[in-house]
């Protein structure tokens, strides 16, 4: 059975909505990552080169809030249908075809997201008791490190769920098959 337009419009915004607040909840951090990492490597550098006593500490932090901001960057790539997609064929397909390929893909990332989530989750919970090399005199374990692929693969997840709906129930110009990078 179709949902009523209406409906299938209420659907569409109501996950559009939803899909700007996990951007959201995935972009600020991800920025203040960034300027934090920025800050840790001019310290890093200031300190090694300019005062000639190197921080111990500036390249694993900096390391740590890279691997941060890269895997938050994720879910705000989907969500922007930033990612590599091959359109070659899909974009000569009839509109309703394009959206059940369009699932289908979307099935196969969240399979995907889904064991990088499970097995990161896995990961972090093993590195609680795992010190880190630089930062263990600060008492500081792996587990903040390793936290970052089962955060970042749930809201990646989130978002792939949101864009499928968007995908399904939203308007032809809702539906950007042409928001990935062509090949």
């Amino acid at each position: 059975m179709k949902a009523k337009p209406t409906q299938q419009s209420a659907i569409a915004s109501i996950a559009t909505t939803l899909s700007r607040f996990v951007e959201r909840l995935a972009a600020y951090p991800c920025i203040t990552a960034t300027g934090a990492m920025t800050i840790v490597v001019l310290l890093g550098v200031v300190f090694r080169y300019v005062i000639r006593h190197p921080l111990s500490w500036s390249e694993e932090v900096a390391r740590y809030l890279m691997i941060w901001a890269a895997s938050l960057a994720v879910s705000i790539g989907i969500m922007q249908r930033e990612h590599l997609g091959i359109t070659f064929l899909v974009s000569r397909l009839p509109h309703s075809a394009q959206k059940y390929v369009a699932v289908l893909v979307n099935l196969a990332v969240l399979w995907f997201l889904w064991v990088l989530t499970k097995f990161g989750y896995f990961m972090a919970l093993d590195g609680k008791t795992q010190l880190s090399p630089i930062l263990a005199r600060y008492g500081i374990s792996m587990v903040w490190s390793l936290s970052a692929i089962p955060v970042a693969g749930a809201l990646a997840m989130a978002q792939t769920i949101l864009q499928m709906l968007i995908d399904l129930f939203g308007t032809k110009e809702e539906l950007d098959i042409k928001g990935s990078v062509d090949i």
